[in-house]
């Protein structure tokens, strides 16, 4: 009796992800290992200076005071500001580096979980239709692409499907949801500025399918404008950075793919193995297609737009498009970097499709469940099958982690290993360096990252020169120290962009008394004796205001949403108490 209350209750769908997200990351808590993927040093640094900063109360959004081998780089305020804190604070909870790893995974899960829930359910799809996709998700490489490697684009996917939300407003209520659309699509552009052209690449022919059914137009489009202006206000943050260092900086990319082709999803690409894993996936995204063309004129138009969105991601991510052509015609294809990225909207939106189609041809209801109940079982086995797998990798006497451009400070291997498990957050980025040149501020004509070689420089001028150098995180600066035997011109291995100031011995250095490297590493004179270098970031006075704005923004937003949920909840109670008399 007390179970079957328990499934009836609201909290039932919450408890049941719950435990589906600490079943994921048992396997990892028992064997006590790490996973080292290839992006995790990269991300590990931006967490532990976020962490660090709300630690010690010493706040500066842009230069990088503690992490990133404490050179004055840029890297937070251009890649996902606020997630980067709250992956901090996860990071001052856990302590150590495999706690905050189980509590980020555990987290994600929880955001992709009820994320996708809440998803299915605006879809007016059942609990228990809603409940075991929701599930199956977690299983899904979009998710495990942050378990297994720490991509950050796992954390994009975990929300993903909360902000496709609007995209069935459009459809089924031909209208514009100011605060919902605006809120979702600026909450995915704070966490993951490719995966919100995802998002609006969804929106759009669902706002197409809306704004032609509709027959208050011109409504429609005002409600949009404020969408979008509103969408600007939560995201002044991400625009003020972005125009702060871009407009007075020649900033070095990311990573620019030249193998886009191969790349993509096909039967012998890369990668195919994780991204049609678990194989449950590979069973629906058959089953959808066979359903659409069977069914094409019973189902409803939500169903029709988001299975052909699907079929269009899914086509977007794979060979079957000339990605070698395209990226060597259309350069901001380059952005996208790696084709197999459509994949996740692609995820998300079949699972829609599925649901759909199981609710709107009215299949029997218990054997649907009994279906599900074992696609999930079988996904989550395959799921910890290759965790375990990969966990293993932690056991080599060497290869235990991810080493493309990685170099270790230290020959003895069990203590790097330890330092992941200790309390000092800073050892192991300390042993394991990685020379990724992302956002470097480039002091040269060159463009092309071949030429740049931004690895190398990196490499060669900071991470093997930054021990010559003590170094100390102040309220007001980042200061290095150093004792030299002669005066003479030294570069330090600190990053220096437009508004970098900097103050040599008590002096502020000037343009014409600084030189830089063609990666922005500081060309100075030192003095013969102690010398004393002080890193600080001077932003322009309009970037502050519009730093903090979001902030008060996003209060007021979520106190109205807050407020109209108390409203509603009100309105259903006087409903029911009607009903009942």
């Amino acid at each position: 009796m007390k179970m079957s209350k328990l499934m009836r209750s609201k909290l039932f769908p919450a408890l049941v992800i719950v435990i589906g997200a600490l079943i994921l990351v048992l396997p990892q808590v028992l064997a006590h290992k790490m996973l080292l993927g290839s992006d995790s040093i990269f991300h590990y640094n931006r967490f532990y200076e976020a962490a660090m900063q709300l630690k010690e109360g010493n706040f500066h959004y842009f230069i990088t005071m503690y992490g990133f081998q404490q050179s004055g780089r840029i890297i937070n305020a251009l890649y996902g500001p606020v997630a980067a804190y709250f992956n901090g604070a996860l990071l001052l909870v856990g302590k150590t580096w495999f706690n905050y790893q189980i509590l980020s995974d555990i987290a994600v899960y929880l955001l992709a979980g009820g994320s996708m829930y809440a998803l299915l359910r605006k879809c007016k799809l059942r609990v228990s239709y809603s409940l075991g996709l929701a599930l199956f998700y977690l299983t899904t490489y979009a998710i495990q692409y942050w378990t297994l490697s720490q991509a950050f684009s796992g954390w994009a996917a975990a929300l993903l499907p909360l902000c496709l939300l609007p995209l069935v407003t459009f459809i089924i209520e031909k209208q514009v949801n100011v605060l919902e659309l605006a809120l979702c699509t600026a909450l995915m552009f704070q966490i993951h500025f490719l995966t919100s052209l995802f998002v609006v690449m969804a929106y759009l022919p669902a706002f197409i399918y809306a704004f032609v059914k509709t027959p208050e137009r011109i409504k429609m489009l005002q409600h949009m404008a404020l969408a979008v202006g509103l969408f600007f206000l939560l995201t002044a943050n991400i625009w003020a950075g972005l125009v702060e260092v871009y407009f007075g900086n020649t900033v070095l990319q990311p990573f620019i793919n030249k193998n886009m082709y191969g790349t993509a999803v096909s039967l012998n690409a890369y990668r195919l193995s994780n991204w049609l894993s678990p194989f449950g996936i590979v069973i629906l995204g058959g089953l959808q297609i066979i359903l659409l063309l069977l069914f094409w004129k019973k189902i409803s138009t939500l169903n029709k737009i988001v299975s052909l969105e699907a079929m269009f991601f899914l086509i977007l991510s794979s060979r079957l498009l000339p990605w070698k052509w395209l990226s060597q015609t259309f350069e901001f294809v380059n952005v996208l970097q790696f084709p197999f990225r459509f994949f996740v909207p692609y995820t998300v939106l079949l699972l829609m499709s599925i649901g759909l189609f199981a609710t709107e041809l009215k299949l029997d209801g218990r054997m649907m469940i009994g279906a599900l109940i074992l696609l999930v079982t079988c996904s989550f086995v395959q799921t910890i099958q290759a965790l375990e797998q990969d966990l293993a990798v932690w056991d080599e006497p060497e290869e235990f982690m991810y080493q493309k451009n990685t170099i270790y400070f230290t020959d003895d291997i069990q203590k790097i290993k330890q330092a992941f498990f200790s309390t000092d957050l800073a050892l192991g980025l300390r042993y394991v360096q990685k020379s990724t040149p992302d956002y470097l501020p480039l002091y040269t004509k060159l463009t092309a990252q071949d030429e740049i070689h931004g690895y190398r420089h990196y490499r060669k001028q900071v991470l093997m020169q930054e021990q010559k150098f003590t170094k100390a995180a102040t309220t007001d600066a980042l200061v290095y120290q150093w004792d030299a035997a002669e005066a003479k011109e030294i570069i330090v291995p600190a990053i220096g962009y437009k508004n970098t100031k900097v103050v040599l011995n008590g002096k502020v250095l000037t343009d014409a008394q600084l030189g830089h490297t063609r990666i922005g590493a500081l060309k100075l004179r030192q003095k013969r004796g102690h010398n004393r270098l002080e890193l600080s970031y001077v932003p322009a006075k309009a970037t502050v205001v519009f730093l903090v704005l979001p902030a008060f923004v996003w209060l007021g937003c979520l106190g109205i949403v807050i407020k109209r949920k108390g409203y509603n909840k009100k309105d259903d109670a006087k409903i029911n108490c009607l009903s009942a008399r």
